[in-house]
């Protein structure tokens, strides 16, 4: 299971972290990982590359972890960076819904 974790600080999203596998299918074949790796990938270009936010990442190359944390960003880009955060949230809830026994999405205010 990919457990999806996503961190709100004053409200605002500050992180995301994947862990895990769907085993939905074998490897190569997993569309659940797909799409989950592929939603959080696009969502960390486009804060670092399209929108500059300072932001740590830790990626496991082989698969299976990702963790993207904007929360050392000053109050300016956490505010423009919002719309990439919850729209990568929505897309995620998206996925839950239609393979709901394969993904455990928490959210948090710390």
């Amino acid at each position: 299971m990919i457990e999806v974790r996503f961190l709100r600080k004053s409200g605002n999203l500050i992180s995301f972290t994947y862990a895990g596998h769907a085993d939905y299918d074998e490897y190569g074949k997993d569309i659940v990982c797909a799409a989950v790796t592929a939603q959080c990938m696009m969502a960390y270009n486009g804060l670092d590359e399209v929108l500059k936010v300072k932001n740590k990442i830790d990626l496991h190359e082989d698969g299976g972890y990702l963790s993207v944390s904007i929360d050392g960003a000053d109050a300016s880009e956490k505010k423009d960076a919002q719309v990439i955060m919850e729209t990568l949230l929505l897309g995620i809830k998206a996925i839950k819904l239609q393979y709901g026994h394969f993904i455990n999405l928490i959210e948090e205010e710390v």
